[in-house]
């Protein structure tokens, strides 16, 4: 995948400057300017559907791990299976996924720190 390059002062155009009164403001987009399309560089859709899908995508797994090593340790509780090692298996995935999704989410708040905080 190749991010489109433009020069800057076509993205001056997409800057707004904060409105009176404390409204939101904004600096437009990543990529994808008119200047963009204008230079031949212009970004291929994504046929995932985007990062939003992919961490919507990724946070449904999660839950669906989570909702199986639920069920499978109910079912050994109550009698309903004697597979312990099926139940032992389906915890730690979840157990693994959990940590790994909270590992992902303190990376991405150090990377979001980081840049939040990077002088221009």
């Amino acid at each position: 995948m190749t991010l489109p390059v433009s020069p800057i002062a076509s993205q001056a155009a997409q800057w707004s400057v904060p409105k009176a009164g404390g409204a939101e403001w904004s600096v437009g987009g990543v990529g994808g300017g008119p200047g963009a399309a204008k230079a031949g560089a212009a970004a291929a859709p994504d046929p995932a559907g985007g990062f939003g899908q992919m961490l919507s995508n990724a946070v449904g797994s999660l839950e669906q791990t989570q909702a199986a090593a639920a069920t499978q340790s109910q079912a050994l509780a109550t009698g309903q299976t004697q597979d312990i090692s099926s139940v032992i298996t389906a915890v730690q995935e979840a157990s693994l996924s959990m940590e790994l999704a909270s590992q992902i989410r303190s990376k991405a708040v150090e990377a979001y720190s980081e840049i939040f905080h990077t002088q221009i």
